[in-house]
């Protein structure tokens, strides 16, 4: 397993931090946490992939990331002063996932100045990765959004690939979510990708039948 957050450090630091989590397993659909719960862990994503949900002040749901393995989450509610967690965490499919509890993450900090870089990293991983949004909404037009967001789910499920198909566990809401692109738009420009024999559309979820020509059209 190559862990993004423990890239850093050492051998020895890596075994250290990994001996101090928890492993713990969800089904497909489960719910990991809630939006506004009790916190005191950091979660480590060993096998399978979640998604990360929000509530607008509108009161709708809004699904904005999906993770997978090697990466964290989790780490925002350890800066909050009421420890809440931020997201809804759903998986995807079945996953494992190690934890680390706050108490524990700041022992290591004092002990091991190695560690203490830890949670910068996931910081800007996390300032990278809402940066990058924020550009593609404000300079992308829609479908070229839509196209971006189904090359990096891609990314993300490569292991799941199949003679150049990839299955994307995700609708055609959540693909418009991600995106920040509206729903109808979403759907006429996915209907165009399928008209064009790139995507399929299922209920419930999006296979790319060509993933190495839909990343020529994004490069384009």
């Amino acid at each position: 397993m190559e862990w993004r957050l423990l890239a850093s450090l050492d051998p020895s630091e890596q075994r250290l931090v990994l001996g101090r989590t928890h492993r713990h397993r969800y089904a497909k659909g489960e719910t990991l946490f809630h939006e506004g719960d009790l916190a005191e862990t950091i979660h480590l994503i060993q096998e399978g992939r979640v998604v990360s949900r929000r509530t607008t002040p509108q009161g709708d749901v809004v699904t904005y990331a999906v993770l997978g393995p090697g990466e964290a989450f989790g780490e925002m509610a350890m800066l909050a002063d009421d420890h809440r967690r931020s997201s809804t965490i759903v998986a995807l499919e079945p996953v494992v996932t190690l934890t680390l509890r706050f108490d524990e993450f700041r022992q290591l900090c004092e002990e091991h100045s190695g560690v203490q870089a830890l949670l910068v990293r996931m910081l800007a991983h996390r300032v990278d990765r809402l940066s990058t949004h924020l550009i593609d909404a404000l300079y992308l037009p829609a479908d070229r959004r839509v196209l971006r967001t189904l090359v990096d789910l891609c990314g993300q499920y490569a292991d799941h690939a199949r003679s150049g198909e990839v299955t994307l566990p995700l609708t055609q809401v959540e693909v418009a979510e991600l995106s920040g692109a509206s729903r109808p738009t979403t759907n006429r420009y996915l209907r165009r990708l399928e008209e064009d024999g790139l995507v399929r559309l299922n209920r419930g979820h999006v296979t790319v039948l060509d993933v190495e020509a839909l990343r020529a059209v994004s490069a384009r």
